[in-house]
């Protein structure tokens, strides 16, 4: 997956994982530049790149950043803060992703990665905080793209995973709207045509509880919505993804077996779901990708490798 190069900014750009991948993107041409937000010298010493002659990448020093007019405003400006609120704007502007947040909400960068040192729950209020939603989506949330090769199904082993970092419990009418999200980034980013099962401990009222109530409630509003995409629910798992269960757990399922977006009913069941993947599967796993802020800023796991920092990037610079 190679993507149109664009400009990403990295507000823990000090931490050796990050350092390796950003040489990695730019020794084969995969980001157009790379902002690097932390101790200059650390930086400078750990890789020998300061600002290079290209442009490709650039160093941010903390410190200065902290102590730079427009950035302080801006940051008054998006957090709402008034005159007597000095303290708490004096926090955020030495805070690394906060002043990322504001390079991308200014728009001098196209993209941000951070949560290597950073937790999830951070990362989230900063962005929504400062970046904002992007209120024609209608919902904030997050995938995980899952690859799996030689897997014969239509789009190449592409699948979606939603949502394994945002909403903690969603309702029937958020599920609804993860699900036309999800449908948007499968065809806009990622060049497949969905087929969505919302997932339950139940396959078409083989069992019951508040949660497979949601689930089926969930499906039929993403069909009403959503009539030219394939969507189907409640299913458990295994008839979502394999068509001999399908053919005699949901007979006549429009999914068929064939899901390539899947919608869970929770964070917790979502979350784990994906490190399952990761620790036993030998698929691989890209993100998460957060959806609807109104500029591509996406979280990693403080558990990521160089290769889930490139993967990333690369999702990130065609969402831009």
């Amino acid at each position: 997956m190679r993507a149109n190069p664009r400009s990403i900014v990295f507000p823990e750009g000090d931490d050796p994982r990050i350092l390796e991948a950003v040489l990695r993107l730019v020794a084969d041409g995969l980001i157009g530049r790379a902002v690097l937000i932390g101790d200059r010298g650390r930086i400078e010493r750990a890789t020998g790149a300061g600002t290079s002659p290209d442009g490709r990448i650039r160093v941010a020093d903390t410190e200065a950043l902290a102590f730079d007019a427009r950035y302080r405003e801006e940051c008054r400006r998006a957090r709402g803060l008034g005159a007597l609120e000095g303290e708490i704007l004096d926090r955020a502007m030495r805070d690394p992703v906060s002043l990322g947040a504001l390079m991308l909400r200014l728009g001098e960068v196209d993209g941000f990665i951070g949560g290597v040192r950073t937790t999830t729950a951070e990362i989230l209020r900063t962005g929504i905080g400062i970046v904002r939603a992007d209120r024609r989506v209608g919902v904030v949330t997050s995938f995980s793209i899952v690859t799996v090769d030689g897997d014969g199904s239509p789009e190449g082993g592409i699948y979606v995973i939603a949502d394994p970092v945002v909403n903690p419990d969603p309702t029937a009418g958020v599920l609804c709207k993860i699900a036309e999200a999800a449908a948007a980034f499968s065809r806009q980013f990622l060049g497949i045509r969905p087929r969505i099962a919302f997932l339950s401990y139940s396959t078409r009222g083989s069992g019951v509880g508040k949660s497979v109530d949601k689930m089926r409630v969930a499906a039929e509003r993403a069909r009403e919505k959503m009539p030219e995409i394939v969507v189907d629910g409640e299913l458990q798992l295994d008839a979502a993804l394999s068509p001999e269960i399908a053919n005699t757990k949901a007979p006549g399922s429009p999914v068929g077996g064939r899901a390539n977006v899947l919608l869970f009913p929770n964070l917790d069941s979502a979350n784990i779901g994906v490190k399952l993947i990761q620790y036993f599967g030998s698929a691989r796993v890209i993100g998460p990708v957060i959806y609807g802020l109104g500029r591509p800023y996406n979280d990693i796991s403080r558990a990521a490798t160089v290769e889930d920092i490139v993967n990333l990037a690369l999702i990130t610079q065609l969402q831009s």
